[in-house]
């Protein structure tokens, strides 16, 4: 676990897929981090919440933004689920049936690989 206000975001380019992991607490003070790593991103974008400690609603809003602008690019977006707190704001906002959820990011890659 990271000690408070500490914030680290890991891109992993996996053939035309970037997985973006976030650590930490996804807030107001941390969103602008994680907004450039994902914009950075072309083709398939997976969005890792396993590390995730808290969630906002600024980081609700990057996760619909990537969501939208997947849509425009014809690209794919997918979130890999994060703990019970941060599914918690998907659920209140209604958009965990909106968006494509995985357990892992090999789900998302396609190619049946399970990563630890």
């Amino acid at each position: 676990m990271l000690p408070p206000d500490e914030f680290s975001v890991e891109v992993v380019r996996h053939g035309g897929a970037v997985i973006v992991a976030a650590h930490g607490e996804i807030d107001m003070a941390t969103v602008h981090e994680l907004r450039a790593a994902c914009r950075a991103a072309d083709g398939l974008l997976v969005l890792d919440l396993r590390a995730v400690e808290f969630m906002d609603t600024s980081g609700l809003n990057l996760v619909m933004e990537c969501q939208r602008r997947a849509d425009a690019d014809g690209a794919g977006f997918a979130v890999v689920r994060g703990p019970a707190l941060v599914m918690r704001i998907f659920e209140i906002a209604g958009l965990n049936h909106r968006l494509r959820f995985v357990d892992d990011p090999a789900e998302a890659l396609g190619d049946g690989r399970k990563r630890s």
